[in-house]
């Protein structure tokens, strides 16, 4: 029967309690670990030790990083040609994204605290160096570079090894996918995590199942199904010349056409409100929206527009930035209240939101501002029923 094989990537010495109980999870669940202390590696005799580990990541189907609060040891390539090194760790982690093997990630949790702090004062520096200083777009990320390794010369990091494990979370939090990442205080928090994840992932497998064939041609089917519908309501409305040739009517498609384009659109802008107004939250395995922000008047439509063209200095100042705060998407507009754990908004999100505004003709901007309009209403509370 064939089993799945697991490789664990982390620094050893200072996991290795953590390490070898995960070991035996995996060992308990009819698994099979790949480690390198217990000898599960194939060491190639014409490679270095670390590069027979990364050729084995290829040989597994899941892979699993637990990063602490030491970077490790450097890779041996890394050293010869003196460029800014990677841990083994970490050049393991790269071997796994180039790779694409299903991957858990886990971060030690007072290190990710310690992360997010780094990062809202460098967020914070930067900010105020584009404020002062027009900088063109081609020299927007060598600036931000150079800010950073300013900032990192000064900044008190908690430990010398957090500049290199900030590093590494950079390059997580920067993937645009497989981002997803636990933290973790002891070993019984990833246990809990994985044993939901691989429970999860059995059932969402074995739930398609009875679809796997229907899910080859079920796209197939709606196409020919829409395109033999337009063609009926051509046929409907068909309408005969002098001449006997049949000449169609294409009022009704393109009306369809139209609708279709403009739900999706209308779904686009719930979304993209929905991000900026509320966070999500978990319950009853449901994911649900919550309010992350409410104010203490209402909106009128000369507010709402004012608002809206905000956004267009937003999304110029902050085109460096990945998240904005909500103090400074709605700064200036009777904010009475904010959930401060859930603060902050992709930048991406708000480029799209005035994007798609300013992209609208007169006419159907007055109908979005409306839209809007309604979302900031929808968060208004009077002063007593605030949730403080």
């Amino acid at each position: 029967m064939a089993t799945p094989r697991i490789f664990v990537s982390s620094t050893c010495y200072d996991l290795q309690d953590i390490r070898f109980q995960l070991r035996h999870f995996i060992l308990e669940f009819g698994y099979e670990p790949v480690m390198s202390e217990f000898d599960d590696i194939f060491y190639n005799y014409e490679l270095h030790a670390q590069d027979s580990c990364l050729e084995e990541i290829s040989k597994c189907q899941l892979f699993i990083l637990v990063v602490g609060n030491n970077y490790g040891s450097v890779y041996h390539k890394d050293k010869e040609e003196g460029i800014s090194p990677d841990s083994v760790t970490l050049k393991e982690f790269r071997k796994a994204l180039e790779t694409d093997i299903f991957k858990h990630i886990f971060i030690n949790k007072f290190v990710d605290y310690d992360y997010k702090n780094y990062k809202r004062a460098l967020e914070k520096v930067m900010l105020k160096r584009f404020r002062e200083k027009n900088i063109d777009d081609n020299q927007i990320e060598q600036t931000k570079l150079l800010i950073k390794k300013e900032f990192d010369e000064t900044y008190p990091f908690p430990y010398d090894s957090y500049r290199y494990v900030f590093y590494f979370l950079d390059i997580i939090h920067e993937l645009k996918e497989g981002n997803a990442y636990n933290t973790f205080e002891s070993f019984g928090d990833i246990k809990e995590s994985l044993k939901k994840q691989w429970a999860g992932f059995m059932y969402e497998n074995l739930s398609k199942k009875d679809k796997n064939n229907n899910s080859i041609f079920k796209p197939i089917e709606d196409k020919i199904s829409h395109i033999d519908s337009n063609i009926k309501k051509l046929l409907d409305s068909k309408t005969m010349t002098s001449d006997t040739k049949i000449s169609f009517d294409i009022t009704k498609l393109t009306r369809e056409v139209n609708l279709e384009n403009l739900e999706t659109i209308q779904t686009n802008i719930d979304q993209l409100l929905n991000s900026i107004f509320c966070y999500q939250s978990v319950k009853n395995g449901e994911f649900i929206y919550l309010k992350r922000v409410w104010f203490d008047k209402r909106f009128d439509t000369e507010l709402t527009k004012n608002w809206l063209e905000y956004q267009k200095e937003l999304v110029k100042n902050y085109k460096w930035s990945k998240y904005l705060t909500t103090k400074d998407i709605f700064k200036g507009y009777s904010l009475a209240k904010y959930v401060k754990s859930y603060t902050d908004v992709s930048y991406k999100n708000i480029f799209e939101l005035y994007s798609l505004y300013d992209s609208l003709t007169k006419e159907d901007k007055v109908n979005f501002i409306n839209t809007v309009m309604q979302r900031f209403n929808d968060a208004y509370e009077e002063p007593f029923n605030l949730p403080f």
